[in-house]
């Protein structure tokens, strides 16, 4: 038993990352029992916008832990959600329209429509002033928020439906995603195609841009994420380890991460610049549709197909476990400080030590975590 504090430290660093599967979920949020498609978390981080299979839009406050906000959004499925940064309220997406809602009104303050056939995938640039939507049709639409009109609709030269959008944040290009496997790029200013890419070995599901509009990052139905050059249409990374489609991903606010969601029931983390698999997340039973961190980086939320809302954290000791584990845990099983107690040694003696020990352990922490700071440094996304 006295040896006991020694071994458990040696083996927290010696932990395998399948030991370590349920040590990062913070808690089970809410169970809304129907299939959520969608979630958001909005800037304070203080209240969770959640889509589902229902048609219906809730708002789940953090603090209280209870629904603040709930009523039916669309007449069908809602398949998109997130948090206005510009007004005091939220977007839904379904059937063939998307809504913006004002917190507290239970009717929408606008109404865009314009699509023949249901949105299967929708973005906005960060002004809130242009949206993307995807359509069933091989095309496009895109609306001006300044107005209510009919939106522009562009016909791409994919041969399926276009399942995923999005969006730079200049307001320069949009990415559309195909079942076909394809990913065409558009220019903003003429609506022409600047590029089309053979992109995966199964349907687009996600799209996102990075890197000051530089990059773009796919996911698909093959069970990968790739990063790509925009300008060359050069594959840079892939990012491998679900073994089934990814459906959905997002960015880290500092953008350096990538979460990847997928129907094997699990969320991957990624670095983007160097494509390393931090941390391979479990806990969901069925398929994982969506995923989001806060603004904060360090938390993360995922909803699965039963209506599991779950929160994960994403703390220091994650990335230095990764990159540095193996070092930390040399000098420990290294230090005198960390031997079991001899035979000779007084109790306060030991008792010291163990102080000691616990003071350097910190230290050792401390000293790899800067040491990551300065990889992280040096770690940039190639265009």
């Amino acid at each position: 038993m006295k040896n006991s504090i020694f071994a458990l430290i040696l083996l927290f660093f010696a932990n395998t990352l399948l030991a370590q599967k349920s040590e990062y979920l913070k808690e089970e949020v809410v169970n809304c029992h129907y299939r959520t498609n969608s979630i958001d978390v909005n800037k304070d981080n203080t209240k969770l916008l959640i889509g589902g299979e229902n048609k219906m839009v809730m708002v789940y406050d953090l603090v209280k832990k209870k629904n603040v906000f709930e009523m039916e959004a669309h007449y069908q499925p809602v398949v998109e959600v997130q948090f206005s940064n510009k007004h005091d309220g939220f977007y839904t997406v379904g059937d063939k329209s998307f809504k913006l809602w004002i917190n507290g009104e239970e009717k929408a303050e606008k109404l865009f429509t314009g699509s023949h056939t249901s949105i299967t995938d929708w973005a906005m640039t960060p002004a809130e002033d242009y949206f993307v939507g995807g359509s069933h049709e091989k095309k496009f639409r895109y609306w001006n928020a300044s107005t209510l009109t009919t939106p522009q609709s562009i016909t791409t030269s994919q041969t399926k439906s276009v399942i995923s959008v999005a969006i730079s944040d200049n307001h320069k290009l949009i990415a559309c995603g195909s079942l076909d496997k394809t990913i065409e790029l558009y220019k903003t200013d003429s609506l022409t195609q600047t590029r089309r890419i053979i992109a995966h070995a199964g349907p687009i599901s996600c799209l996102e841009f990075v890197n000051h509009d530089k990059n773009l990052i796919s996911a698909s139905h093959d069970g990968y994420a790739k990063l790509w050059n925009v300008n060359t249409g050069k594959n840079i990374k892939v990012y491998s380890g679900h073994t089934k489609p990814v459906s959905a991903i997002d960015i880290s606010p500092n953008g350096k991460y990538l979460l990847t969601a997928s129907y094997d029931n699990s969320i991957n983390l990624y670095m983007i610049s160097t494509g390393d698999l931090i941390y391979h997340y479990v806990h969901h039973e069925t398929p994982v549709l969506d995923v989001k961190w806060n603004n904060k980086g360090d938390e993360f939320y995922s909803c699965d197909k039963e209506g599991q809302i779950a929160r994960w954290s994403v703390p220091k000791s994650l990335f230095v476990d990764f990159y540095f584990g193996a070092d930390m845990n040399n000098d420990i099983h290294n230090n005198e400080l960390f031997q079991p107690k001899s035979k000779g040694e007084s109790r306060d003696a030991y008792k010291e030590r163990q102080v000691k020990a616990e003071a350097y352990e910190q230290k050792l922490f401390d000293t790899y975590y800067q040491k990551y700071l300065e990889l992280l440094k040096t770690q940039t996304i190639a265009e």
